[in-house]
């Protein structure tokens, strides 16, 4: 009888070479010098040699962040140091990753957020919550959307009726039945005359009115719509996708082709290397700067290079 095959994640060298063996129901990046795995249903972390530091024990896990991942454990989400042990013990239902000092928290179906001692800096009041940007948070409380700081203090009463993350130091908000934009003070720097509105992205953001989109700058004047989305377009190491009749190559910052389109699907680059697949059945690989594989395609699934490894999933026999 001959023997099963599976699907394991490993991790590989920037040679295309197994430095961690396929073994793995799933894994994560490595953060802080640790990685999430799962063996079976446990969640645990190894370090890059592979070795175990913290042995799988936990319903869900997060990455490490500053010295602090979080974890659950009997269906309650705390967190934990790199040496395993709880700095802040399983108790939030949900639990966010700490952004800027805070995390976001819910307990009985109400939200807050903690700093990194487990101190409440805004009780678990709010019907729902939004993550800081500019400093601020929004929050929903008795139906209604304002804003709170990092202290927990009103810095935006809750008078909306739906808010969004600021973004460029703007905020939309829905004041009555249209929406606006407010600065970090609640004043409105664009008032409200749209039935729908977007985050802001390189100075311009979307918006509806009587049924039709348009975009707009940051003082509310219309602007010609961008030959593709604000945010499509996204350089890392120099290079950003671009696709051209149903194929994906690289444009360099000058708009230049500089690897032509000819693959399914291609990822962003990162640290010289991006992974393309040729065809929507093909396996997995990596080139270079040049458009070259530098190894072998023969992923099922694979991740990107930040760092000396890039994780990946094979089958293996079993």
């Amino acid at each position: 009888m001959g023997k099963e095959k599976i699907l394991k994640w490993g991790y590989i060298d920037r040679r295309g070479e197994f430095v961690i063996e396929p073994r793995f129901d799933d894994a994560r990046n490595f953060h802080d010098g640790l990685a999430v795995v799962k063996i079976e249903w446990e969640h645990g972390y190894i370090d890059e040699a592979g070795a175990f530091i913290i042995k799988p024990q936990f319903q869900q896990a997060g990455d490490f962040i500053d010295g602090l991942a979080r974890v659950m454990a009997d269906d309650k989400w705390g967190f934990i140091n790199s040496e395993g042990s709880y700095v802040i013990g399983p108790m939030f239902d949900k639990a966010q990753d700490f952004y800027d000092g805070l995390s976001m928290v819910r307990v009985d179906g109400k939200y807050g957020f903690i700093d990194r001692s487990g101190r409440y800096v805004a009780e678990p009041k709010f019907e729902f919550a939004g993550e800081f940007h500019d400093g601020l948070a929004w929050v929903k409380i008795e139906g209604k959307f304002g804003y709170i700081d990092s202290k927990g203090q009103w810095v935006v009463e809750p008078i909306f009726g739906n808010a969004n993350d600021l973004s460029e130091g703007l905020g939309a908000v829905l004041s009555g039945e249209k929406y606006g934009y407010i600065d970090t003070s609640g004043k409105f720097i664009i008032e409200p005359r749209f039935e729908f509105a977007d985050k802001f992205h390189n100075g311009v953001a979307r918006v509806k009115t009587d049924g039709h989109w348009s975009y707009i700058d940051k003082n509310g004047v219309l602007v010609p719509e961008p030959e593709e989305e604000p945010v499509a377009r996204v350089f890392h190491d120099g290079l950003a996708p671009i696709i051209e009749n149903g194929k994906t190559g690289y444009i360099d910052e000058s708009g230049a082709i500089v690897i032509a389109p000819q693959f399914a699907q291609a990822e962003f680059f990162c640290e010289g290397f991006a992974r393309v697949r040729s065809s929507a059945k093909s396996k997995w690989g990596y080139i270079d700067r040049s458009g070259k594989f530098v190894f072998k395609t023969k992923f099922d699934q694979a991740e990107d290079f930040c760092g000396n490894m890039a994780r990946v999933l094979v089958e293996v026999k079993i």
